[in-house]
C-alpha cells in the first residue's frame, strides 16, 4: 500500500513538473512575442488614438450625408401660412456641407420680410463651432435704419442675447453659457413675450434666465449671420442648422432638437419662420422664402468633423 502511495505521489510530482515546464515555455514564448511585436502594437494603438482624437476615426464620418435641399418644409398655402404644414424629402442625415465664416468679412444677410416675424416671442437655434476666440453674431435681427431688434452673439466666450426696445433703449443683456473654441455646441436662446424672460440653453441643457419685461419689436427687419456689415466683429468658425421660431420653445422641445443631432429637422413647423441648414447654400427651407445672400468670406466645407 505504501509503495502504491509513493508511486501516486511520484506521478503527481512528475505531472506538476511537466505542467510548470509547459507554463514556463508558454510564458517565454509570450514574452518573446511581446518583445518582437510589442513596439509595433504600441505604435498602431497610438496612431489609432491620434486619428480618433482628430476625428478621422469618428464613426459619424462614415454615415451618409444629405445634399443641399434634401429636407424642406412644405406649406401648401404659401409662405407665412400654417395650415397643413409638413416636412418633405429625406430628413435626418448629416448635411453634406456646413458654412465656414472667415472672421473678417464673411456673413449671410436676410432681407426684410413679413414672414420673418419675431416681434414678440422667439427662439434662436443653431449649431456652432468657433475656430478662434473672437466675438460674432449667430443671429442679428433689427429694424432697417433703427437699433431695436434681437441680438444673439458669442461675446467673451459666452452666449449673449439682447432684446432692444422700439425706442432704442437697450435692455439688460443675458450673457451665460460657454461657447468654447474648437468644439461643436448646440445653442438655444428663447424670449417669451408673455413673461418677459430670456433663457439660454447649451447642448439642450438650461443654463440661465433673465427677466427683461415684455418688449415689442418691429416686423420686416434685416437679419445677419456671421457679421453685421457696420460692425467690425465677425465669426471665425462653422455654423449649421440655424432655426428661428416666433415662439419660445419648451425645455423638452429644445432637448429633443439637441438629441436629433446635426442634420435633424425642425419641430413646431407652424411657428418656424426661418430655417437655414447652411448645407451648401443660404436658402431658407422653412417654406417662407426668407433666402439669404452670401457676402464676403463664406465657404461651404465638406470635410468637417461632425459632433
Amino acid at each position: 500500500m505504501k509503495r502504491k502511495i509513493r508511486e501516486v505521489i511520484k506521478e503527481s510530482e512528475e505531472e506538476k513538473d511537466s505542467l510548470f515546464k509547459e507554463i514556463k515555455i508558454k510564458s517565454q514564448a509570450a514574452m518573446e512575442y511581446l518583445m518582437t511585436y510589442g513596439w509595433a502594437i504600441l505604435i498602431i494603438a497610438l496612431t489609432l488614438g491620434v486619428l480618433y482624437s482628430l476625428g478621422i476615426m469618428n464613426p459619424k464620418n462614415f454615415l451618409p450625408r444629405a445634399p443641399p435641399g434634401s429636407c424642406f418644409v412644405f406649406r401648401p398655402n404659401g409662405p407665412g401660412t400654417t395650415d397643413y404644414v409638413s416636412l418633405q424629402g429625406t430628413c435626418g442625415y448629416l448635411p453634406m456641407y456646413v458654412a465656414s465664416f472667415n472672421g473678417v468679412n464673411g456673413y449671410v444677410a436676410y432681407s426684410p420680410s413679413s414672414t420673418l416675424d419675431v416681434r414678440y416671442s422667439l427662439t434662436v437655434v443653431a449649431r456652432v463651432k468657433w475656430l478662434a476666440d473672437v466675438d460674432g453674431p449667430i443671429f442679428n435681427w433689427q429694424y432697417p435704419g433703427g437699433t431695436w431688434g434681437t441680438h444673439v452673439w458669442r461675446v467673451n466666450g459666452q452666449l449673449f442675447t439682447r432684446i432692444v426696445m422700439r425706442n432704442g433703449i437697450f435692455t439688460t443683456s443675458l450673457s451665460a453659457g460657454s461657447i468654447p473654441v474648437g468644439k461643436w455646441v448646440f445653442i438655444t436662446s428663447t424670449y417669451d413675450y408673455n413673461n418677459g424672460t430670456v433663457k439660454h440653453y447649451i447642448n439642450g441643457n438650461y443654463i440661465a434666465s433673465l427677466n427683461i419685461g415684455s418688449v415689442e419689436q418691429s416686423t420686416n427687419g434685416n437679419a445677419f449671420t456671421g457679421k453685421v456689415p457696420w460692425d467690425g466683429r465677425a465669426v471665425n468658425g462653422l455654423i449649421s442648422d440655424l432655426q428661428i421660431y416666433n415662439t419660445a420653445l419648451t425645455p423638452q422641445e429644445i432637448q429633443y432638437l439637441y438629441q436629433e443631432g446635426l442634420g435633424g429637422a425642425p419641430i413646431r413647423l407652424g411657428s418656424l419662420v426661418g430655417w437655414w441648414p447652411l448645407n451648401g447654400d443660404a436658402k431658407d427651407y422653412s417654406g417662407n422664402n426668407n433666402h439669404g445672400t452670401i457676402n464676403g468670406g463664406v465657404t461651404f466645407v465638406q470635410n468637417y468633423n461632425p459632433p
